[in-house]
């Protein structure tokens, strides 16, 4: 059975497909931008007590630097150029990471803040992320699910429950708009 449809038929339809095209990609745009800010708020947590032993290093690093280079201005012109380009990248990195140190503990303190005001799941909450992530540690190791199961007396499955709840909220206090499934 042969279907005639007009042309003005076809191309609303291919209208309406286009646009359904553009919604899906849209969609797996927004969902994929989501994902991507609810692993890097899992990473920042996971290497926060690393950047900020980093900027500790760097701070090291860059004084001996210095000292160094006044030697080497005596000794050797050309070495200068290198080590100045060396401590501006460190200074670059420097500032970059204590900017997004000063973000995460901003973050968390409004964070603590809105846990209190929510309830005891809230706080709980608050107080598993920081024992996992933000508090120092011996080793600077992030500690199992198990560790902190057994250290706050529940179970593995509601820190991990917990874990993805809290991720989830400073997902938005960490990147705004960005942060949050729409």
């Amino acid at each position: 059975m042969e279907q005639n449809i007009s042309y003005d038929e076809a191309v609303k339809i291919g209208v309406r497909e286009g646009i359904k095209y553009i919604k899906e990609q849209e969609y797996y745009k927004t969902k994929k931008r989501y994902d991507r800010r609810l692993r890097n708020t899992r990473l920042l947590l996971k290497h926060y007590r690393g950047l900020k032993i980093h900027n500790k290093i760097s701070d090291s690093s860059t004084n001996a630097i210095y000292e160094k280079n006044a030697v080497d201005v005596l000794d050797d012109i050309e070495a200068i150029n290198d080590e100045e380009q060396y401590i501006q990248a460190l200074s670059r990195t420097k500032i970059r990471t204590l900017i997004i140190v000063g973000h995460i503990n901003k973050a968390m303190k409004y964070y603590q803040a809105i846990c209190k005001s929510e309830g005891k799941i809230k706080e709980r909450r608050y107080r598993i992320i920081k024992y996992m992530y933000i508090d120092p540690s011996k080793d600077e190791v992030v500690p199992t699910y198990e560790q902190v199961a057994e250290h706050f007396n529940v179970t593995v499955k509601t820190i991990g429950r917990d874990v993805r709840g809290a991720i989830e909220d400073l997902s938005i206090l960490f990147f705004g708009i960005d942060g949050i499934r729409l």
